[in-house]
């Protein structure tokens, strides 16, 4: 037998096992986790299968191949449909929520959309339930963050957002001070330091929700 013959009843098999599994294995998690529980039992009766067929014996370990195969693209195809759902549903929840926001900002959806993702941010950053998080929420008073929090939410927007927002913009327009003076009276790592948390005043009257939102709003318009 030729190499091109070889090939040829290679295909030919290929062909045959594949026939059998898309008649026999359904695209479900339970198809799947049937087939792994199964999957000497399909062999065997694949290769039986041939050759009464056919008369020829096929090797075990191609079948098997081709099996192993089959299960390792119907479960790519399962969680790639998994994650469209599960993207689609987060999109869904975050129009709803964008929808329900828009009348605080007289119909515009751009900083719905904006207040949403800082209201999410805001949320896992300070570990608060995003309803506890209004456009007048005081960051400090009502969310409870101190002044290190506050600077780890604006590097964290900063990511959200691709954006920068300098020093003199979180302490004129939010009323947050800057890293290099959060910590004073020497090295906040040295044992002699007179800073600690316990020494952090809470933020200025700029430092609700709102500031943030119009902020990164003119920002991401510039």
């Amino acid at each position: 037998m030729t190499r091109m013959d070889e090939a040829h009843n290679l295909k030919v098999l290929k062909t045959v096992i594949n026939k059998y599994l898309d008649e026999t294995i359904f695209f479900t998690e339970e198809s799947i986790k049937s087939l792994h529980a199964n999957r000497d039992d399909v062999v065997w009766d694949l290769a039986t299968k041939i050759y009464r067929e056919s008369g020829h014996r096929a090797e075990l370990s191609l079948i098997r191949d081709v099996v192993n195969s089959r299960i390792d693209a119907i479960k790519c195809q399962l969680d790639i449909a998994e994650e469209t759902r599960r993207l689609a549903e987060r999109d869904f929840q975050f129009l709803n929520k964008v929808t329900e926001a828009l009348g605080k900002f007289g119909g515009n959806e751009s900083k719905a959309r904006i207040f949403v993702r800082v209201r999410k941010k805001i949320s896992d950053q300070l570990a608060v339930d995003e309803r506890e998080v209004s456009l007048d929420s005081h960051l400090s008073n009502h969310l409870g963050a101190d002044e290190l929090d506050l600077i780890e939410l604006v590097i964290a927007l900063e990511e959200e957002f691709d954006i920068e927002i300098s020093d003199v913009e979180s302490e004129n327009e939010l009323d947050i001070s800057p890293l290099s003076t959060v910590f004073t009276g020497g090295s906040c790592w040295s044992s002699g330091s007179s800073s600690s948390y316990s020494s952090f005043r809470n933020a200025g009257e700029k430092c609700i929700v709102r500031n943030f939102v119009e902020l990164i709003c003119k920002k991401v318009e510039d």
